[in-house]
């Protein structure tokens, strides 16, 4: 599984992204606090059984901190996360803002390419590590894009990874864009890689 990855965040809404290596079929719920995940997220439309999955969290409260989970038809907890929304006025002229993704536009059982988009030439910075404690390793691109696209690569096969991405040094802002964690699995080794999952313009 790629994923689960928060996308997309404003004050009153987030996406959340995943990825299945088969087709699935999950059950987002989600909510303010770990034991009270009253909320359940809803594609539209239903997609069914397959292996990319998106779910739009919408009327959420500005500047909280979410918790969800990702459960399969037996109830079973697959995978969880959190992410904060941003404050009521995030949406200020001049601030740089992570505008879609990230994505994961490849994977293979030693690499993965990581996209996403800024509302400003911006830096692109992936932190990243095998402890979500402990993201100290970068992989990074030139700066002065608003599409930014990262390779990651010397992975080990079959390992699960947490990562976060960063553009920053816009012009005229001053500011920086940081997404919530996330986190992708490599492939077994031997494994067909996972290519254009979701390729940005």
């Amino acid at each position: 599984m790629a994923g689960p990855l928060p996308q997309n965040l404003t004050d009153s809404s987030a996406t959340i992204f995943w990825l299945c290596n088969t087709e699935c079929s999950m059950t987002l719920k989600y909510g303010l606090s770990l034991g009270h995940l009253d909320q359940t997220g809803a594609e539209q439309p239903p997609s069914g059984k397959q292996r990319e999955h998106r779910i739009v969290l919408k009327n959420l409260q500005p500047d909280q901190n979410y918790f969800f989970q990702l459960l399969d038809a037996e109830g079973k907890l697959l995978a969880s996360g959190q992410f904060q929304t941003e404050p009521s006025a995030f949406a200020q002229v001049g601030k740089l803002k992570i505008i879609d993704g990230p994505v994961f536009e490849y994977l293979t059982d030693t690499s993965v390419q990581i996209a996403w988009t800024t509302n400003n030439p911006s830096s692109t910075l992936i932190r990243y590590g095998a402890d979500p404690n402990d993201l100290r390793k970068t992989a990074q691109a030139p700066w002065g894009q608003e599409t930014h696209r990262v390779e990651i690569t010397g992975l080990a096969p079959n390992t699960k990874y947490y990562f976060v991405v960063e553009s920053a040094q816009a012009r005229d802002s001053g500011t920086m864009a940081k997404s919530a964690e996330g986190a992708f699995q490599t492939e077994h080794q031997g494994e067909a890689a996972l290519t254009n999952i979701e390729p940005r313009r």
